[in-house]
């Protein structure tokens, strides 16, 4: 798929790529617009290495174009069209496909009082809002990670599962609170 005339990435996409964007969450996933009237959303994926993306809604398959050759593919469409958590199709260039949901369609998941708790040491089981732990959002099951890393520029979950790249999944700063936390499904 050859990238869509005229998308370049954005400044915020530009420091994302570079891995130094503090909040993934602006450019990642999807976005309605605030215009009401127009009805219209974005979705915008990190993949480097992916050939194509695309996702499934009622009518059939949403592909999602490159922005150049950064990694980066956007779609823009009605927003009807959008899933609340789109399941995501990626084809490689070696013909290899997966599906896998968006994390960044996921509200944050730990409770501004857990938060509060926490950074007021009374939270008593902060092994309970640490680490890595299993759970089912809306229907999907994933893993919550989160760290406390107060004076971090970003925080990211590496693995095998994206190739230790960690620009890939970059997690939500809570605030002051010092903690950082991602739902991957």
């Amino acid at each position: 798929m050859k990238p869509a005339a005229g998308l370049n990435p954005t400044p915020d996409q530009q420091r994302l790529i570079a891995g130094r964007h503090h909040n993934p969450f602006a450019v990642l996933g999807p976005h309605r617009t605030t215009d009401k009237a127009a009805n219209l959303a974005t979705m915008t994926l990190f993949k480097p290495g992916a050939k194509t993306l695309a996702f499934r809604t009622g009518r059939g398959e949403e592909k999602l174009l490159p922005i150049g050759n950064t990694g980066l593919f956007r779609w823009q469409g009605q927003a009807s069209l959008l899933p609340l958590h789109p399941l995501i199709i990626q084809e490689n260039s070696d013909g290899s496909c997966f599906a896998f949901y968006d994390a960044y369609s996921f509200q944050p998941q730990l409770s501004d009082e857990e938060l509060h708790r926490f950074n007021f040491d009374t939270h008593w089981h902060a092994y309970k809002l640490l680490g890595a732990h299993p759970q089912v959002i809306d229907g999907v099951a994933g893993t919550l990670f989160a760290v406390w890393a107060p004076n971090a520029e970003r925080v990211s979950v590496v693995g095998d599962f994206n190739h230790w790249d960690g620009r890939v999944c970059p997690m939500r700063s809570r605030g002051d609170s010092g903690v950082w936390e991602l739902f991957l499904p």
